[in-house]
């Protein structure tokens, strides 16, 4: 009987080390809330930026847009999707808010695309998962 405690607490370890416990999960349910009433969608190509790291700082300007929904950012892609209140935001509010965050190492310029042509893919492995599985790679 003392095998079954011994394998419950193997397997909450392991469930905690491989991604409940870093915080990768829960940050992407939060980015995908959605809100009761739909809005408007504008989806920007975004230049000038070095890193993955300005997707916060370009995240972080278009929330502060009053009238954004959502934005979800993504260095990879190359641009953002931003949910809008219909009617409260315009596209150029967004491309100077975008540009309002350039700093001394990045001047980010955004122009407007077409809905549907800028695909930002969602992981939702762990950190944890992604560094083990490339060890095999």
């Amino acid at each position: 009987m003392r095998s079954r405690p011994l394998v419950l607490m193997l397997l909450a370890a392991f469930l905690f080390i491989g991604g409940i416990g870093s915080g990768s999960s829960l940050a992407i349910a939060g980015d995908l809330q959605t809100s009761s009433q739909p809005g408007d969608t504008i989806t920007m190509k975004i230049d000038g930026w070095t890193c993955a790291s300005c997707e916060k700082d370009v995240h972080a300007a278009l929330i502060g847009v009053s009238g954004v929904q959502s934005a979800q950012v993504s260095y990879p892609s190359g641009g953002a999707i931003v949910q809008v209140e219909p009617g409260q935001v315009s596209a150029d509010q967004l491309v100077q808010a975008i540009r309002g965050a350039s700093n001394v190492f990045d001047t980010y310029q955004a122009r407007i695309i077409p809905n549907g042509s800028l695909t930002i893919e969602q992981t939702e492995g762990s950190g944890f998962w992604n560094s083990w599985s490339s060890l095999f790679n």
